[in-house]
């Protein structure tokens, strides 16, 4: 069997596919983090994996949260947009503080199939993960994850196009300033 790295640290990447939780020898909460190319180890909870990544890229957990609740209000076990830049888009099998929680990257997700009534995971790398959730409950998740993602990337856009159309209407002069108007 392949050696698995341990690390003490760990930041959600492109290449994470998922985060699942194992208890160690002595009862800690620690993490397994399926990695396109790799498996390791990590001596954190998924959640605090989660959280450290969200701070990470410029938020934490309770923020990405209140941004995904403010655009789909009255959903619960919402996904969670680690990154906006990177699309990095985790998805809670079930409440993202229980310790059992299992986190899955939206983007890695090839397809979904049915194994005796739970989700079996078809990862980018081909790896498979069977998951406690039906694969109609899944879709459904990926289908709000979908939707998060596309919506992030939507409101950039207006913004950025927002922006181009009034620099283009103010001309050149936008970039012009006259020193003097600023002395006192």
């Amino acid at each position: 069997m392949e050696h698995i790295q341990i690390l003490d640290d760990y930041i959600i990447h492109e290449y994470t596919m998922g985060i699942l939780p194992y208890y160690s020898d002595n009862g800690e909460l620690y993490s397994i983090v399926l990695e396109q190319y790799r498996v390791v180890k990590v001596t954190l909870s998924p959640i605090k994996i989660m959280n450290d990544s969200c701070i990470f890229y410029g938020s934490d957990m309770d923020g990405r949260k209140a941004s995904a609740h403010a655009i789909f209000a009255g959903k619960k076990m919402m996904p969670v947009m680690v990154s906006e830049k990177y699309k990095l888009c985790m998805i809670p099998v079930c409440s993202p503080y229980k310790p059992k929680c299992v986190w899955i990257a939206y983007q890695h997700v090839l397809d979904i199939m049915d194994d005796n009534g739970q989700a079996l995971i078809l990862f980018t790398n081909y790896n498979k993960a069977k998951v406690e959730l039906t694969k109609r409950t899944l879709h459904s998740k990926l289908g709000v994850a979908a939707r998060l993602v596309s919506t992030y990337d939507l409101r950039y856009e207006r913004i950025t196009e927002g922006l181009r159309q009034s620099s283009v209407a103010e001309g050149t002069e936008l970039y012009k300033i006259d020193p003097e108007k600023f002395k006192e």
